[in-house]
């Protein structure tokens, strides 16, 4: 299990990308069989929540984040491009209501929502959105993490860059309203600093790595993620790192990293 060097940093492996060779509920099992005791997903609605739940208590596993999501359809696909820049607080609302009691049966952390595309960013209609939800999600003890998202990948994402996020959150000001930093995203932007990172580290609620290019396991790209976790280690954060990535071998052989910064 972790080695506790730093006392703080936690793992959790997203099983939708990760061990896509296995059934989707004998990925929990397996993430545990690596010595990791977290995973993470996407969307809830396309999964058996109360199966979720039983796979997660028979191997002793959490749960970290899931995206915001509702069982209306067609307010599903658009959460999964983003609503906020549009200013929909109302669907965005009745989404976050839906998802409250999943976000709590599973034992949650955060969930995460994403900003929006196709449109100029809109720091009012972002606004709107989450100080509407404030209230709710401080009420309830629920953490929201707000994702940049590379604009090469994610075409037309209006929010692609780290520092208008944190700016954005500064006036939010919200303990339960923070960021999802993804590495892999902001270092395809050319925008990851380490600096700035330890700078606002307070509004991180969630890591995400993955090598750049390719958005593989660290150590086939350019980011040297070990020196970078060691430095996550030295700050105030006790958060998750997620493992957001595509394998170029067995999943469960790509850990390395992990062990080179202490962390597995």
């Amino acid at each position: 299990m972790y080695n506790q060097s730093f006392g703080k940093l936690k793992i959790s492996c997203c099983i939708d990308m990760m061990f896509s060779h296995l059934d989707f509920y004998d990925r929990i099992g397996a993430v545990k069989k690596c010595g990791i005791d977290t995973v993470e997903f996407w969307k809830w609605t396309n999964k058996d929540i109360d199966k979720v739940k039983n796979m997660l208590d028979e191997n002793g596993m959490k749960l970290s984040i899931f995206n915001i999501d509702c069982t209306d359809e067609n307010l599903s696909y658009d959460l999964s491009r983003g609503i906020l820049n549009a200013g929909r607080a109302d669907e965005f609302l009745s989404a976050l209501n839906e998802s409250i009691p999943v976000y709590k049966k599973l034992g949650a952390s955060a969930m995460i929502v994403l900003i929006g595309e196709n449109a100029p960013y809109c720091e009012e209609n972002v606004l709107k959105c989450l100080n509407t939800a404030k209230p709710i999600c401080e009420k309830e003890n629920v953490t929201l993490i707000i994702e940049p998202l590379n604009d090469i990948d994610r075409k037309n994402y209006s929010m692609p860059y780290a520092k208008p996020v944190f700016e954005l959150l500064r006036n939010v000001n919200s303990p339960n309203i923070k960021m999802l930093y993804d590495i892999y995203h902001q270092n395809m932007m050319g925008d990851f600093n380490i600096d700035e990172v330890k700078e606002n580290i307070d509004l991180i609620g969630h890591f995400h790595v993955a090598d750049s290019p390719g958005r593989h396991e660290p150590g086939t790209g350019n980011v040297d993620y070990v020196n970078i976790l060691k430095e996550i280690g030295k700050t105030d954060y006790n958060g998750y790192i997620g493992l957001e990535y595509r394998a170029t071998k067995n999943d469960g052989e790509t850990f390395g990293f992990l062990k080179e910064a202490d962390l597995l």
